[in-house]
């Protein structure tokens, strides 16, 4: 189901495990996560549905390659008959082992591999994502991917946290994106509620946690971005960096009054 309904291109979207083994204290899944990562079962589910032109997402909610997928061969099994079928499909994680199926996503010429990296800075990432492979791997593994014809990499920003991963870190990682000179990138700021403040609170020092905080109302119930005109002026300036470039820069439409380029969210299917 599309994250905002009636405003998201059509779309397929499949968790293929439950619970997701990275940590991430931002996640916007962690309540729904269970304690065990194991098999959710919908890959043959999917695998026996008719072959479909509406692009399949893997995941909106886990990463698809979690490190029982070596063994499990779920994402595997399916990204194998998605490309045998000519299905579109769209592929996002933070895991490594991505690099197992790299020479049949780039086989299909309907298919995208997005990499998660919202900075560059490995004492961040090992603060807010501890369990995922550092900044360095990463990156290494995205100039990797971008260097190899036919693949579509995408880069996915994703999220930024105001005063935390913007400014000179965001510069910096934006930079070397342009360098590599993948397929795409993909942007979007993090959503706050209660439940990821009171868990960004208890790992972020004080002063960088109310610096963020600065950029948000108030909290609830349901997670928000940061202010409006901040998102605004970030995103158009991220936009005109890559706007003579063969790198396509994308971002959510459905979150802000005006289309900022041409793609959408995840790469411009």
């Amino acid at each position: 189901m599309p994250k905002y309904l009636g405003k998201c291109p059509p779309l397929r979207e499949a968790d293929l495990y439950t619970g997701c083994p990275f940590n991430c204290v931002y996640c916007i899944a962690k309540q729904r996560h269970s304690a065990e990562i194991r098999p959710a079962g919908r890959e043959q589910e999917l695998i026996m549905s008719p072959v479909s032109d509406i692009p399949l997402y893997l995941s909106p909610w886990t990463d698809p390659y979690p490190p029982c997928e070596e063994k499990q061969f779920r994402t595997g099994s399916l990204v194998r008959h998605l490309s045998r079928t000519g299905q579109p499909f769209y592929v996002i994680t933070r895991s490594l082992l991505v690099r197992r199926d790299i020479d049949v996503i780039r086989n299909s010429d309907r298919a995208f591999v997005a990499i998660s990296l919202n900075t560059l800075d490995e004492d961040i990432t090992e603060l807010l994502e501890p369990n995922a492979p550092g900044a360095g791997e990463r990156a290494d593994m995205i100039e990797e991917l971008a260097g190899i014809a036919g693949l579509r990499t995408v880069v996915r920003v994703d999220p930024i946290l105001p005063g935390i991963t913007d400014g000179d870190k965001l510069l910096e990682l934006l930079q070397w994106v342009l360098r590599i000179k993948p397929f795409a990138i993909g942007v979007e700021t993090l959503r706050i509620d209660t439940f990821i403040a009171s868990r960004l609170r208890n790992v972020l020092p004080e002063e960088s946690f109310y610096r963020m905080m600065e950029y948000y109302s108030p909290p609830g119930d349901i997670p928000i971005h940061p202010a409006l005109e901040w998102r605004l002026d970030l995103f158009r300036r991220i936009a005109s960096l890559f706007e003579k470039t063969d790198v396509r820069a994308c971002f959510c439409r459905a979150t802000v009054p005006e289309q900022i380029t041409p793609w959408d969210c995840r790469g411009g299917y």
